[in-house]
């Protein structure tokens, strides 16, 4: 494949960003990696010079370090002076709520975490609750105690990874409280397609054990997936939601060239 070109496919000043078409925001699992140097990012760019320069040319990005516990407000404070305008930050639940509690017994955590987040303001997007490979639809009351006691006025996304889910009533809670299902690409679970809330939430996941390191550039073809997934993202659009789309780096082991190629294949440059 050809060597990405990282051009700046979003931004329209230096003052603000917004997404390539209406309701469309794509955007990264996480930020600081050094492999991006010489593609996203500029030789010998400094590790804290990485989210200005990341906010140049996406809308939004997924934080990863909030899996492995709620930030500092000092840290959520400055994330938000750095973004420009239109900028969108989603973030995972931390994994002593999701992975060591199972939910059980940690709303008075979740809600700290909800209101350290909610520092980023306006540049605030979902917040995704990514459960365990585990937790299977037996937890079906114990998510829907949680969710209920969710602060509100935010948006919330739930991933499942356990084959249990499918074809429960898992859409329908949601759908009750105006949580996203999250739409995965991940090889362990089949697609699904559901929508429970007025915006949805994808990501491209990927084998970790396929791509451990070295993300310097894509070395694995996906362009089937991706178009399966534009087709996804087309009807989305129409039903009038706005989907937040997030790229890992195990995806194809180079998120940002994923990002760009899904926009080749949506405008049909093949």
């Amino acid at each position: 494949m050809d060597e990405p070109r990282q051009e700046r496919l979003f931004a329209e000043n230096p003052g603000r960003i917004s997404p390539p078409e209406p309701g469309l925001y794509l955007g990264t699992s996480g930020w600081s990696y050094a492999d991006w140097e010489g593609t996203l990012y500029p030789e010998g760019l400094p590790a804290g010079s990485r989210l200005a320069e990341y906010a140049k040319h996406y809308p939004t990005v997924e934080i990863d370090s909030t899996f492995y516990g709620t930030p500092r407000r000092l840290t959520v404070d400055k994330w938000r002076e750095i973004v420009p305008e239109g900028f969108l930050f989603a973030a995972k639940f931390p994994q002593q709520i999701t992975h060591e509690r199972n939910l059980v017994d940690s709303d008075d955590q979740a809600q700290a975490f909800v209101l350290t987040m909610a520092l980023l303001e306006e540049h605030l997007g979902p917040l995704l609750l990514q459960l365990p490979p585990s937790f299977s639809v037996e937890g079906m009351g114990v998510l829907e105690d949680f969710v209920g006691a969710l602060p509100e006025g935010f948006r919330y996304a739930v991933e499942v990874r356990h084959r249990s889910w499918l074809g429960s009533d898992l859409p329908e809670l949601l759908g009750e409280h105006g949580v996203a299902l999250t739409l995965i690409d991940y090889p362990r679970m089949p697609r699904m397609e559901a929508t429970t809330a007025d915006f949805a939430y994808i990501r491209w996941l990927g084998n970790r054990r396929e791509f451990p390191s070295g993300h310097t550039h894509l070395k694995k073809e996906r362009d089937d997936d991706l178009l399966w997934w534009a087709g996804v993202v087309d009807r989305l659009i129409k039903e009038g939601k706005t989907v937040f789309a997030y790229a890992n780096n195990h995806y194809q082991n180079h998120s940002p060239s994923t990002l760009e190629r899904f926009l080749e294949l949506r405008r049909g440059d093949r």
